[in-house]
């Protein structure tokens, strides 16, 4: 995590450094192991003797916080207190969830090994803090656990997880042959489900998630292992069960409940069909068995085959009638089993604007665009949100269409969808008014550290956590946003690489080669010979005194990016172009390449020029390096300039 202003925080008029020699008390084994991750060897003087966190935060500690800080004290969950005592700190709170929040701001407030503190007190802003991801595949699993780690450290709480086909299901193991079918026939290559859901049929489809458990399904025995360590680091999960739009995995086997029959890959059902129902409540119950949940997120966003089939044009209802009549069925039957229902908003909102979004009257549009073949004219769904129950909780990830917006969703709890603060939101304090409880960034393609980083979700932990800490934070001013920034590459630079600082190669270089950003979602891989061939910029060929030499690729988007990218300090003034896929939000701030290289790169701008230092690993530490030089792609035009080697922390062997 960056420091984050706490709600009070007192220096100490000297330091003290966290040791291997520290002593550990009431940590968990993540804290424990967190802590052991950042503790310097040795130290013989001046070092942490113990540490440790302890429940409740006694009434003492909380008239002293009272006393000093002159704010008073709160109890929020996830709040903690930090106290120094001589050669002993103490962490202080009141749940499990707080105490991982103070053990993590304790190891984020060390400098250079040593804590400068003598009390923080602090607590979040707002309770909810999230990711949504797609399901891991079986060989995906260490990677998910290092990113619910990531989560943890930048003291993130909720993991919403697509499930879809994704999860064993006993009841119907159809769905689960019938996906891994699917899954196979849409990654035949990267990019064949954007060819079949925007250039093949003549209407609007979306989203098809071929890569939702790596195209296959997690056994139940695996999800319980992966369900408690999420719970191990105070992290819950909101399953996410897309139903009645986006259930392509429910339809593979069951086409009779299509809603569009003719659509060979139908991925609406029809809420008209009563089987419909009678097959997602079986698929409720196994999840609901399984993962005991407080929240499922039933989906509903971009639903487009609505009302087009006999069975529902029979029945005279508008189209927000028949949305309503299944928000209150599906809402129903979770209420009845304790379960509270949250759903993708956007068939919610009445968005006047171009060709009309979400649930206002819209015109669909070949490819999204206004000047090809009109595919469809969607009538109004908005209104639904007048006949639905107003706990409904209401995933809004339309905030980039302005704040204007916001005021639609006022009496329904209201979590902020796909939020990447990094970008274009302004005004998080105030147009989360009262009834909004927190935000989700998303990952729509796998779950591996290259999707997460090229999706720009790993910098949206970083800088999310900002929003969601620190109540100081001007978001609209510009002043503090390019110094924000700077901490978010260091933060995660320095967490990911916290093990094997001593093993790494930091290369300074630029590059003129420019390649335009896009996102890996949706059945697009980042992954393949056409992806080498786009993104490969070269090779550095690092040579050992032992004759070894070893190649390490460089991507443009991973460890360089053009020397003409804008820099964010002067982002807030430039307003990028249109993102393709995400119709009518632009992108402001800080560009999408450029935020895709934290975690191994720290930017560096000279007269306007992007300098990347970026850390590769070492493969072979142990061995003295004689030489590293950079190998160009023979096939292409672009120069790289390289400007030193150092290895880190900038001391040869």
């Amino acid at each position: 995590m960056i420091r984050t202003n706490p709600k009070f925080v007192k220096g100490s008029s000297s330091g003290i450094k966290l040791s291997s020699l520290t002593k550990l008390f009431g940590l968990s084994e993540y804290e424990s192991l967190s802590v052991s991750d950042f503790a310097k060897e040795g130290v013989s003087l001046d070092y942490i003797k113990n540490l440790r966190a302890l429940s409740p935060v006694p009434e003492k500690i909380k008239l002293l916080v009272a006393e000093e800080s002159g704010v008073g004290y709160k109890a929020v969950t996830g709040g903690f207190v930090i106290v120094r005592e001589g050669d002993d700190v103490f962490v202080f709170a009141d749940d499990p969830e707080g105490r991982q929040n103070g053990v993590v701001t304790f190891l984020a407030s060390l400098s250079d090994g040593e804590f400068n503190d003598e009390i923080v007190y602090d607590h979040p802003v707002c309770p909810l803090r999230g990711v949504k991801i797609l399901m891991p595949a079986k060989d995906e699993l260490e990677e998910f656990k290092r990113f619910v780690d990531t989560m943890a450290f930048f003291r993130h709480n909720t993991l919403m997880i697509e499930i879809g086909g994704a999860m064993e299901y006993e009841r119907h193991p159809e769905i689960n042959e019938g996906w891994v079918e699917y899954c196979a026939f849409m990654s035949e290559y990267s990019g064949k489900t954007i060819d079949l859901q925007e250039r093949t049929f003549p209407w609007r489809k979306n989203s098809i998630h071929c890569n939702n458990g790596g195209g296959s399904f997690l056994t139940k025995e695996t999800l319980r292992e992966l369900i408690e360590y999420c719970k191990s680091r105070n992290v819950k999960i909101i399953p996410e069960i897309p139903s009645t739009s986006h259930c392509d995995y429910m339809l593979t086997r069951h086409p009779e409940l299509a809603e569009r029959c003719e659509d060979p890959y139908p991925d609406t059902f029809c809420p008209s069909n009563p089987e419909s129902y009678k097959l997602l409540f079986d698929i409720f119950d196994e999840v609901i068995e399984l993962f005991r949940p407080e929240i499922i997120n039933i989906g509903h966003d971009e639903y487009y085959s609505i009302n087009i089939c006999d069975r529902c044009r029979k029945r005279l209802m508008t189209n927000a009638e028949l949305l309503a009549e299944d928000i209150n069925k599906i809402h129903a039957y979770l209420a009845e089993r304790g379960v509270k229902t949250m759903l993708w908003c956007d068939k919610l909102m009445n968005v006047e604007r171009d060709a009309g979004y979400g649930g206002a009257l819209s015109y669909i549009y070949f490819e999204w665009d206004p000047t090809k073949d009109l595919l469809a004219v969607l009538r109004p769904t908005w209104e639904a949100r007048n006949m639905i129950p107003k706990d409904v909780i209401c995933l809004n990830w339309y905030t980039g269409f302005g704040e204007e917006y916001d005021s639609q969703l006022r009496e329904f709890p209201v979590v902020f969808g796909n939020f990447k603060g990094q970008f274009s939101f302004r005004n998080f304090k105030r147009r989360a008014g009262n009834n909004t409880s927190g935000a989700i960034c998303s990952n729509w393609g796998a779950a591996t550290d290259i999707y997460f980083r090229r999706n720009n979700v790993l910098s949206a932990v970083a800088y999310n956590d900002v929003y969601y800490w620190d109540s100081e934070y001007d978001d609209n001013s510009g002043t503090e946003y390019p110094e924000r920034m700077d901490r978010v590459f260091r933060a995660l630079f320095e967490y990911r690489h916290k093990k094997d600082m001593r093993e790494l190669v930091e290369i300074t270089h630029s590059t003129d080669m420019s390649v335009p950003y896009r996102e890996f979602v949706d059945g697009v891989f980042p992954e393949g010979e056409e992806f080498r061939k786009k993104y490969l910029v070269g090779q550095y060929l690092i040579s050992y005194d032992d004759g070894t030499e070893h190649l390490a690729d460089v991507f443009y988007g991973e460890h360089i990016a053009s020397e003409s990218t804008p820099s964010y300090r002067k982002g807030a003034e430039k307003r990028a172009e249109k993102v393709d896929g995400d119709p009518g939000v632009e992108r402001v701030r800080l560009d999408l390449t450029l935020s895709s290289l934290a975690g191994d790169v720290i930017p560096v701008f000279k007269e306007d020029k992007l300098i990347c230092k970026t850390y590769l690993k070492n493969p072979y530490p142990q061995k003295r390096i004689t030489n590293v030089s950079f190998v160009k792609r023979e096939d292409t035009e672009h120069t790289v300039t390289v400007y030193g080697v150092e290895l880190y922390p900038f001391s040869k062997n």
